[in-house]
């Protein structure tokens, strides 16, 4: 007989640093994930070192290794513990724990009302713990004035004062007295509010910790959960960081993104504003409310009634299907073709060699093409998974600046470079910033004519507390007079022979770059004279610290 003290070794080691200290937590929750027999002392003590220390990992590595663990049979004690930390490191470990249905069943009184209300979007559970969680529907909604039918979730709130909760009970006898008045002309009201039904506003509250406890919707499902208080991974669904900086510093907001899943009525995006707001008498504070709204037009590019990727009608997941099948022909290509350029098989004539050159360039043109449709249809599908790491954007510009500045002087025309001195780190994955500026460059140089001088500019951009850097260029004559809907529309692409275009036609590859940036906060702006795109800044504070942790 065997016995494993894989835990007691793993608690045993020193956790003096910071690095290693995550590994540790890393580790045990790994351990316990394998653990799914009965609970011992050793595991007790595991789950008691993973809570002394969940606050010293970083909320990012934490949902890392949630998200690490989804699709996996688990320990229902791990997908307990997940659930109690907050709902964007919770959602992916609820949205795909396996457990078996007395599992559930027993795990479902332990878990707080934001975890089951994520656990409500799943569609792959038992019918019994379906029925489950329905039967906890009064628990987790209470009524929330006389405007809701229905009754609406609150998590509990230990901060609420005693003359709030008398309150509350004496808006509920109010709205009990005002519907047994109703109660005669009842056959003459209106019917229920449908909550498939497309909504463009509603109203909002949170508790302390940031989680959408209230809305004044029907449609309110896909919105109860929601957090304010974290900025959403580029991919994913919640708010920006502008929302997230507000709730950290109590501060009200305006007009920050908000991206719902699912299709229904309250799914998509929107634009919401909102206030703190504080205890009367103690003056603790007790959360946020505020509204919601669709974007307006001039928000948003996209188009109206689009199903698939960019406005096309063709599914995102089918389209990355096929582009797996391209992907296997092209390289099997280039790779022949360098074999011939290179004469790998034997001496070849000049003629064939510059022939498989040509084909070379085509070919990863092509495959560059199908690249951006890939990532187009994962960003689409709100699976575009981005590192958050840093890059030096200066170099990287510099860098494609070469190849850029020949194909300009290839059409006559001419790219001057102006950079600023002391430009910080840009937040945001090598490769998004590659393809970003790569896609920037290509929609602007490939289209200038003979004569024609494109300046590009990059210098820092932004408030104080939301630093970024900014790539500014010129918009070539071709397109002078296009605007802003105009140039984002995917099918859009200027008349004329313009060979060092993007190859997917413009409005595409400006709308791709859009999204990227939105997906790693920042933005593309266009300008009647020029395009410009804003890509996060390190902090200096940041910046430092990397550097002292590097130099360590």
């Amino acid at each position: 007989m065997r016995f494993d003290d894989r835990i007691a070794t793993v608690l045993a080691r020193p956790a003096d640093h910071r690095d290693r200290a995550t590994a540790q937590w890393r580790q045990l929750v790994d351990l316990l994930a394998q653990h799914r027999g009965e609970e011992s002392e050793e595991v007790g003590r595991a789950y008691a070192f993973l809570e002394a220390r969940r606050s010293a990992i970083e909320p990012a590595t934490r949902r890392r290794i949630a998200a690490a663990l989804a699709g996996r049979a688990v320990a229902p004690g791990l997908v307990e513990f997940f659930a109690a930390d907050s709902p964007p490191i919770a959602a992916p470990l609820i949205a795909g724990a396996r457990l078996e249905a007395d599992q559930w069943l027993a795990l479902l009184p332990r878990l707080g009302p934001s975890a089951r209300a994520l656990l409500r979007h799943r569609r792959d559970l038992p019918p019994s713990v379906t029925q489950a969680l329905a039967a906890f529907g009064r628990s987790d909604f209470v009524l929330e004035g006389a405007v809701a039918e229905a009754p609406v979730a609150v998590p509990p709130a230990p901060e609420r004062s005693e003359s709030q909760i008398r309150e509350l009970v004496e808006r509920i006898e109010a709205y009990r007295r005002h519907k047994e008045e109703e109660r005669p002309t009842a056959a003459f009201s209106p019917p229920p509010p449908d909550p498939d039904e497309p909504i463009d506003a509603f109203r909002w509250e949170t508790a302390s910790d940031g989680t959408i406890c209230w809305v004044d919707s029907p449609a309110r499902g896909p919105l109860v959960g929601q957090t304010i208080a974290a900025i959403a991974a580029p991919g994913h669904y919640g708010v920006d960081g502008q929302a997230a900086g507000a709730f950290e510093k109590r501060a009200p907001f305006r007009d920050a993104r908000f991206r719902v899943p699912g299709e229904g009525a309250s799914g998509g995006d929107w634009r919401i504003s909102g206030v703190p707001y504080f205890d009367p008498h103690r003056g603790g504070f007790l959360g946020y409310r505020g509204t919601a709204r669709r974007p307006r037009v001039d928000e948003t590019a996209r188009t109206a009634g689009a199903s698939g990727v960019f406005g096309t009608e063709f599914p995102a997941d089918s389209l990355r299907q096929l582009i797996h099948e391209l992907r296997t022909p092209l390289n099997a290509i280039i790779g022949f073709s360098e074999m011939i350029e290179g004469q790998y098989l034997g001496p070849a004539a000049s003629g064939y060699r510059a022939r498989a050159g040509d084909m070379i360039g085509q070919a990863r043109r092509l495959l560059s093409a199908v690249d951006d449709l890939d990532t187009a249809a994962r960003i689409e599908s709100r699976r575009l998974e981005l590192d958050d790491s840093a890059v030096d954007a200066v170099a990287l510009l510099c860098r494609l600046h070469e190849s850029y500045e020949r194909v300009a002087a290839d059409r006559g025309a001419r790219l001057s470079l102006d950079i600023a001195l002391d430009l910080p780190l840009a937040r945001v994955a090598p490769a998004a910033a590659e393809r970003m500026i790569a896609r920037l460059l290509a929609a602007t140089i490939g289209l200038a004519e003979e004569g024609e001088t494109i300046a590009a500019t990059m210098a820092t951009a932004g408030a104080a507390d939301r630093p970024m850097l900014r790539l500014s260029l010129d918009r070539p004559r071709a397109i002078a007079g296009a605007g802003e809907a105009a140039l984002l529309d995917p099918g859009y692409s200027p008349e004329g022979d313009w060979p060092a275009a993007p190859v997917l036609g413009l409005g595409f590859a400006l709308r791709l770059v859009r999204n990227l940036a939105q997906a790693v906060g920042g933005e593309l702006l266009i300008g009647s004279a020029r395009i410009a795109l804003d890509l996060p800044a390190l902090a200096e504070a940041e910046a430092f610290a990397g550097q002292s942790e590097s130099g360590s």
